[in-house]
C-alpha cells in the first residue's frame, strides 16, 4: 500500500493563492505541480482533475476562513462601524492570501460557465445576505428595511471584493464606507407601505 506523501490542506492553500493571483483558467496542471511540489499523478489521485482541486480549494476556503471573517464583532458602537469591520476583514493581507474574497474572485471568472461554481456562489450569496441581516437585526431589531439593506450590502460586498486589484486599501475603505452609508440611508418603497 502506498501512503499519501502530502498534506491536502497545505496543497490546497498553495492552490488558493495560485488561482487567486493568476486566475483559474490561466493555471495549468504544470503550474499547480510547480507551486505545490506534488507530482501530477498524486494530484489526480487525490482530486481527480484540475477542477477537483478548485472545488476542494473553495471548500477549504469556506470552512477555514469565511465563518470567522463574516462573524460580527459585537464591540462596535454603531452599525456603520460593524459593517465596515466585516468588510475590512477581507481587505487585510493575512495568511499570505491576497486581499479580497477568493470565492468572489473565482465566481467572477467562472460562474457564468460552470454550474457547480454558480451553485457554490448562490449558496455563498445567501450566506452573505443572512449574515448581513443578522448583523442589522442586532442593531435595528424588527426594522422592515433590514431585508432590503442586507441584499444591497451583499451587492456592495461582491463589487468591492472585485475592486481589490485596482484600488489601494484606503480607497477600498472609503468606497465601502460611502457605499454602506448610502445603503443605510436609502428608504425603500415597500418598507414605507408595510
Amino acid at each position: 500500500m502506498r501512503y499519501k506523501e502530502f498534506n491536502s490542506n497545505r496543497v490546497l492553500e498553495k492552490c488558493i493563492t495560485l488561482f487567486w493571483n493568476k486566475g483559474f483558467g490561466a493555471c495549468s496542471i504544470n503550474d499547480i505541480v510547480q507551486t505545490t511540489g506534488v507530482n501530477r499523478f498524486s494530484l489526480y489521485n487525490e482530486f481527480n482533475n484540475k477542477e477537483g482541486i478548485l472545488y476542494a480549494a473553495l471548500e477549504l476556503y469556506r470552512n477555514r476562513y469565511l465563518n470567522e471573517k463574516l462573524s460580527p464583532n459585537l464591540n462596535k458602537k454603531s452599525l456603520q462601524e460593524e459593517l465596515v469591520a466585516i468588510f475590512t476583514k477581507f481587505l487585510k493581507d493575512e495568511d499570505s492570501h491576497p486581499p479580497g474574497c477568493f470565492t468572489i474572485q473565482i465566481a467572477t471568472e467562472l460562474a457564468d460557465r460552470n454550474e457547480r461554481i454558480k451553485e457554490f456562489l448562490d449558496n455563498y450569496i445567501n450566506k452573505l445576505e443572512a449574515n448581513f441581516l443578522q448583523t442589522l437585526e442586532k442593531f435595528k431589531p424588527g426594522n422592515p428595511q433590514n431585508q432590503f439593506y442586507s441584499i444591497h450590502l451583499t451587492g456592495l460586498f461582491c463589487s468591492s471584493m472585485c475592486y481589490c486589484v485596482i484600488q489601494t486599501y484606503e480607497e477600498r475603505i472609503s468606497q465601502i464606507s460611502t457605499g454602506i452609508n448610502v445603503i443605510l440611508n436609502k428608504k425603500t418603497e415597500y418598507a414605507t407601505h408595510a
